[in-house]
């Protein structure tokens, strides 16, 4: 999706000139390497509801649970619930680590093959799974399968970055934000990365 960056500038200069402001300032971002598709939705499960610092030290302590070639399902389901447990997930967390790994064992033929479906079908089959809501679904579609025109409106430092921008209220209606990310459209993906940039930039 980085190869994507210059036309999404183009379009920004015809559609949205203060985002295209913004966009020009902070230069060519990049995303970030994606994980594996299991791997990052147990990423996504463990970051839920905590800090970026303790998300990383919880999925460390996961990760040196399954072998050195990676996270799979077969092994999830296999773990006791007292090592997922000391690993520090709670046994919300540890009931939606189990979901994810049964839905990709269950399923192989759905969830090996996330990459060739469209946009709402991944978020249909994802969010079917127990502790996976459309947010969760939305930053899979980001920045694991980097589908490069996905707008998440409940994003809250989506809706801080617009409020900033575009002089709007954060409980104003979904739509008002959604109406607004139309501008950026086919690389919605790209304005959102950008919009979460300026929080730190101010």
């Amino acid at each position: 999706m980085n190869a994507d960056h210059a036309p999404f500038l183009a379009h920004l200069a015809e559609t949205d000139p203060i985002l295209h402001a913004v966009a020009t300032r902070q230069a060519h971002l990049t995303w970030p390497e994606p994980r594996p598709h299991l791997e990052a939705m147990m990423r996504a499960i463990v970051g839920q509801q905590v800090s970026t610092r303790a998300a990383a030290t919880i999925f460390y302590r996961f990760r040196q649970l399954f072998p050195a070639q990676g996270i799979d399902a077969a092994t999830a389901l296999a773990l006791p619930v007292d090592e997922l447990r000391g690993a520090g997930l709670s046994s919300q967390k540890v009931g939606y680590i189990q979901a994810v790994a049964q839905a990709w064992s269950e399923a192989p033929e759905v969830y090996s093959r996330l990459d060739e479906q469209s946009d709402e079908a991944v978020i249909a089959a994802l969010t079917r799974i127990k502790g996976v809501g459309v947010w969760t679904a939305q930053m899979f579609l980001m920045f694991t399968l980097g589908r490069p025109d996905v707008f998440a409106p409940n994003d809250l430092g989506l809706k801080k970055a617009m409020a900033n921008l575009y002089g709007l209220a954060m409980d104003d209606a979904l739509n008002t934000f959604e109406s607004v990310a139309e501008r950026w459209s086919p690389y919605r993906s790209w304005a959102s990365l950008h919009l979460w940039e300026s929080l730190k930039t101010g």
